[in-house]
Parts: structure tokens; sequence; C-alpha cells
């Protein structure tokens, strides 16, 4: 298993808190086989221009274990997520 940070941007326009949404990205990245160690909420940020209609978005850190073929899962599986507004994953 290697060490990934995955930097997730959540759209939170909608009736879910950051809680909710928070435990919710976290249980779709343990669905996919990922172990996720550590969550980070690293503030809500203005955007530099407008994208998808957004002008602010919140974003999260989460920190995980899994394995290489992981990383696509659950790219795909966060990809369809309309609360999901930017996802980007790195090794550590």
């Amino acid at each position: 298993m290697r060490k990934y940070e995955a930097l997730i941007v959540l759209n939170m326009k909608g009736s879910a808190t950051l809680d909710e949404l928070t435990a919710e990205m976290a249980a779709k990245l343990e669905v996919a086989g990922a172990k996720v160690t550590e969550t980070n909420n690293i503030g809500r940020r203005e955007f530099a221009y407008e994208s998808n209609h957004l002008t602010h978005g919140q974003y999260m850190l989460f920190s995980f274990d899994a394995e290489p073929s992981v990383i696509r899962t659950a790219r795909e599986s966060l990809a369809i997520d309309e609360r999901v507004h930017y996802q980007y994953y790195r090794s550590k």
C-alpha cells in the first residue's frame, strides 16, 4: 500500500452540512478500497474566476493508504457526484 492525498473541492450549495459531506466523501474513498487515515478542513476559498456558476468552494484534504489501482476507482466514483467540484490526487 502507498500513501496518498486527495484534495477535494466541494460545492456547498444544497442541504447537506459539511460534516455529512465529509463523511460521505470518506466513505466513497473507503468503498473504492482506500483506508482514510486523516481528514483536514482547509476552509472555504474564493475561486480566481467563476467556475460552473460557483464563486467559492469548500476545500477538504483526505490522507489515505491504498493500492495504485484504487485512485482510478475513487476518481470515477467521485466524478459523478454533483457535490464534488474538483478533485486532485497525489502520492505522499
